[in-house]
């Protein structure tokens, strides 16, 4: 279970005050488990919970979001994309956002996912025209009150570039694989001048990109935590790895 998203560092351009330190949900245990798991973050102080509608865990952290009895939390929501042969992409996202905040109780933020349409390859032109869709209908939702804000997750700086061309309501934020492995240094720089804050998964370096994709990054699929530069640090802090990792990415 992926227990960490790491979040910004201060408000957005749009001043939206999102939590620094966060509670991830990918790949997450059975509902009853995960529900304690998100009241227990809560309890601690852990004030922004990050979820997805392919993670299957909307419900479980709702119910952990109610047991918890705090209504201050940062609720982040990711949604995906498809051709328009299997759905119109408008109706997609009133699908997936009305599933969502009716599982989690509110949305804080919804973030598209992924640039890619995930059923079946597409051209170029075919995705930017589902994209740009998908993202006026977010629009609406937001300007009706269903979602605070909007983001992205998994955007290089072309995909944000092209999104923040359209956009009535700029994204806030990007959430993509940080951690001292996977840093990605060229795209968080051009988020913050942007004003689109970043929202870091994967703190431990368990990099997905190197896991799927690894031609494209130049570090390996494989956690920090046993790593000996990661262990020395922490041992000079007097901390775990993960507590060092954590700092590092705050």
């Amino acid at each position: 279970m992926r227990l960490t998203t790491l979040a910004v560092m201060a408000q957005t351009a749009a001043a939206v005050a999102i939590p620094r330190l966060g509670l991830g949900s990918a790949e997450g245990p059975p509902h009853e488990a995960m529900a304690s798991a998100v009241d227990a973050a809560v309890r601690s102080g852990v004030l922004m919970i990050d979820t997805a509608q392919n993670y299957g865990s909307e419900a479980a952290i709702g119910d952990g979001l109610r047991r918890s009895g705090r209504d201050d939390v940062f609720v982040l929501c990711k949604v995906d994309l498809c051709t328009r042969s299997r759905e119109d992409p408008r109706r997609r996202m009133r699908r997936q956002v009305t599933e969502s905040k009716r599982k989690l109780g509110r949305l804080d933020a919804v973030a598209l996912h992924w640039p890619l349409l995930l059923d079946a390859p597409a051209s170029e032109d075919d995705a930017r025209s589902v994209r740009a869709d998908a993202w006026r209908e977010l629009e609406a939702m937001v300007d009706e009150g269903l979602v605070g804000c909007l983001g992205l997750s998994n955007f290089d700086v072309e995909l944000m570039d092209e999104i923040i061309a359209l956009a009535r309501h700029r994204p806030v934020l990007n959430e993509v694989e940080v951690s001292p492995r996977c840093y990605q240094e060229e795209l968080m720089a051009a988020c913050e001048a942007r004003g689109v804050r970043v929202v870091g998964y994967s703190p431990y370096g368990t990099c997905w990109l190197a896991k799927y994709f690894p031609s494209f990054v130049p570090w390996p699929a494989a956690s920090v935590l046993d790593d000996a530069t990661v262990a020395a640090v922490a041992a000079e802090a007097g901390c775990t790895p993960a507590q060092a990792c954590l700092a590092w990415a705050m």
